[in-house]
């Protein structure tokens, strides 16, 4: 029999061998070590969002397609899923009378014949006020000429009245020197009695010849006062025929625009009436198909839907929906950095692994960047922000249309900043929010940049 062993000598043997004590010391070291290094680890601060695959334009999003008519539909030319191109003819909708075409053609001729007449009237009236016009100024231009010509007369008459008062106190002071002559005893009767009376009949004259001159002035005056009245009355009597002239042309244009009216009314109906064949709006593809043509044709009314069109779009963005929390840190980044975040973005149907910490690593996800954030929350407060296409990596490219069409789900990875991952663990644990741009020594007492946020 051996001798029996030392204790020492059992423990060595049955102890943990040397180098899984060494394994175990490392992985304790790296343990306590973990949080020191994570607390350097570069991490990126993201704010994820919802949302779906539309057209920026809001011409190009869906648009639903209403009968502008009503009728019957008739035919369809396309069905759920076609492609048409602007100005195809979707359907046809057929109104319930039909003799309404031939009618309404007759009734616009008809309008259309009367509105030459009208017209024509209205051309007469046009020319009769015109001549009226002119009858007046010329009434008028005669009466006034004759009112000059009494202003001529009257100076006529004033001037006679002079020459007859003159000739009067001539006469009579001769018929006086006659008179004192042949009475008078101291010159001894040295006229004759016929050459006293001569003088005295040549005074009379002159007085007479005198008053004869004052009744032609007041008559000169009473033609001035009626020829004044002749050119008041010319022109009363113009304006009054002008009156009724225009009177009748006003008469003659409102029946041409009642006219006018009825054709523009019925130009309507036939316009209205050509819209029984309903068209394409614009390039797309066909969504839904509303009416049908069972039974004879389905009745529709004015503004019914038929159809929807999701048109095609040069410019697809995504709008995501952020929390009333998030979307504010969103428009501080572009304040502090002066241009709108980055995005990542996985559509619906492409398989895609997102890492937050290093976006560079992701897969299947497509590169974007915000073009816009809506002023106001909707119902449910949140924030749409929409996402336009942008190359974060070379060559990278969003889904073609025929693949990614609009209301395609998708989600949405908003980047901020780059913080540690320790800095990042801490903020959450005590729930502040993300920093949206890093702040460097030289930020501290500088105004932050503005910039024009679309």
């Amino acid at each position: 029999m051996s001798e029996p062993q030392s204790f020492a000598e059992l423990m060595r043997r049955t102890g943990t061998p040397r180098l899984v004590r060494v394994l175990a010391r490392l992985v304790f070291a790296a343990f306590l070590a973990t949080p020191f290094i994570l607390a350097f680890v570069p991490w990126q601060q993201t704010v994820m969002g919802r949302g779906t695959v539309v057209a920026y334009s809001p011409v190009e999003r869906m648009q639903v397609i209403t009968a502008r008519v009503s009728g019957q539909v008739k035919r369809w030319h396309v069905v759920e899923g076609s492609r048409v191109k602007i100005n195809d003819p979707l359907v046809d909708i057929e109104d319930n009378d039909s003799e309404l075409e031939a009618r309404l053609a007759v009734q616009k001729a008809f309008l259309e014949e009367r509105l030459a007449a009208a017209r024509k009237e209205v051309a007469e009236q046009q020319a009769a006020a015109d001549a009226q016009v002119a009858a007046r100024a010329a009434a008028v231009k005669a009466a006034e000429a004759s009112r000059d010509a009494a202003v001529r007369g009257i100076e006529v008459a004033q001037q006679s009245l002079a020459n007859a008062e003159f000739a009067e106190s001539f006469e009579q002071s001769r018929s006086e020197m006659f008179e004192d002559l042949f009475t008078n005893p101291t010159f001894g009767g040295l006229e004759s009695k016929i050459n006293r009376d001569e003088a005295r009949m040549r005074a009379d004259r002159a007085s007479t010849d005198t008053e004869r001159a004052e009744a032609e002035t007041e008559q000169a005056r009473a033609h001035l006062l009626t020829q004044e009245s002749l050119v008041v009355q010319a022109d009363a009597a113009g304006l009054s025929a002008i009156a009724v002239a225009r009177s009748n042309l006003r008469k003659s244009e409102q029946n041409l625009f009642s006219i006018e009216r009825e054709l523009q009314d019925i130009e309507n109906r036939i316009e209205r009436f050509k819209a029984r064949l309903v068209v394409a709006p614009c390039d797309g593809v066909v969504y839904r198909v509303d009416a049908n043509v069972n039974q004879g044709g389905q009745y529709v009314q004015e503004g019914d839907e038929l159809c929807t069109i999701v048109p095609d779009t040069d410019d697809p963005v995504v709008e995501l929906f952020l929390n009333g929390f998030d979307a504010p840190l969103v428009l501080g980044f572009a304040e502090r950095t002066g241009q709108m975040p980055q995005v990542r973005l996985q559509f619906e149907g492409w398989p895609a692994i997102q890492f937050s910490a290093a976006p560079e690593l992701a897969i299947g996800t497509f590169g974007g960047k915000v073009r816009q954030v809506d002023p106001a929350s909707t119902a449910s407060g949140q924030f749409r922000v929409l996402i336009e296409p942008d190359q974060m990596r070379p060559g990278e490219q969003w889904p073609d249309p025929e693949f990614l069409r609009q209301g395609n789900q998708a989600i949405g990875w908003v980047f901020l900043n780059r913080v540690s991952l320790g800095y990042e663990l801490w903020r959450r644990l005590n729930g502040f929010p993300p920093e949206v741009a890093p702040i460097t020594k030289g930020d501290k007492g500088s105004k932050a940049p503005k910039i024009k946020v679309k």
